[in-house]
């Protein structure tokens, strides 16, 4: 009886992981370019499909970014993202701490592949148009 219980006691903590964190995080690094030129100021979010994980915020600094980089922990939840681009000119003046916005933010979809890997990613032209720049609060 007694190997019974703990053969069960065993399973019951395999099944709970044993202590260990959430899934692991997919290490993802490249570049941002708009017109040929890298993004000065900026940031992406890799949000994931619904009860996978929370939204991912990485910063783009002169055209690059890099989520071993980032504050807190560190990646991206691999699978299936939603990502979304924001671009700024990296030019501090008071309301805007990146700068002013160069473009509007693009949307696009991504498979972040598990472990580390590069992405660039290339804004489209078509989103300097018309920029809406948004108020802030302290307008």
């Amino acid at each position: 009886m007694r190997i019974l219980q703990w053969t069960i006691l065993g399973g019951l903590i395999l099944a709970m992981g044993c202590g260990t964190s959430g899934p692991t995080l997919a290490q993802l690094s490249g570049t941002v370019t708009f017109k040929g030129q890298p993004v000065p100021a900026g940031y992406i979010t890799f949000t994931p499909g619904v009860g996978v994980g929370a939204v991912r915020v990485v910063q783009i600094k002169d055209g690059r970014y890099d989520t071993s980089e980032m504050i807190g922990e560190k990646g991206v939840h691999p699978g299936a993202n939603t990502v979304v681009i924001a671009g700024f000119d990296g030019k501090v003046v008071k309301l805007w701490g990146q700068g002013k916005q160069i473009f509007n933010p693009v949307n696009d979809q991504f498979v972040v592949p598990a472990g580390p890997s590069t992405k660039d990613f290339v804004v489209p032209e078509t989103a300097g148009k018309n920029v809406k720049v948004e108020p802030t609060a302290d307008e």
